[in-house]
């Protein structure tokens, strides 16, 4: 199974700006063939959409978090 690493699709994990476009966009390429890794990091994110057979790793000290559509001008 093939590994995609989200920070090679420009997610920062910084915790400050949303990463949803950067994880959904390695979500899309490892769909239905691979594994989605989330590095350590504070990733927030809007809603995801997860194919069948694509798993989502996240690596100790990953945080995935809901970001506030009021602070960071998204929806869900």
């Amino acid at each position: 199974m093939t590994v995609f690493d989200i920070r090679d699709f420009g997610a920062t994990g910084d915790g400050v700006s949303p990463d949803t476009a950067a994880i959904q966009a390695t979500i899309t390429a490892a769909a239905g063939q691979g594994t989605v890794v989330i590095p350590a990091g504070r990733y927030l994110s809007f809603s995801l959409r997860l194919p069948s057979h694509t798993h989502l790793h996240l690596s100790e000290g990953a945080i995935l978090e809901a970001a506030d559509p009021h602070q960071h001008g998204g929806a869900y």
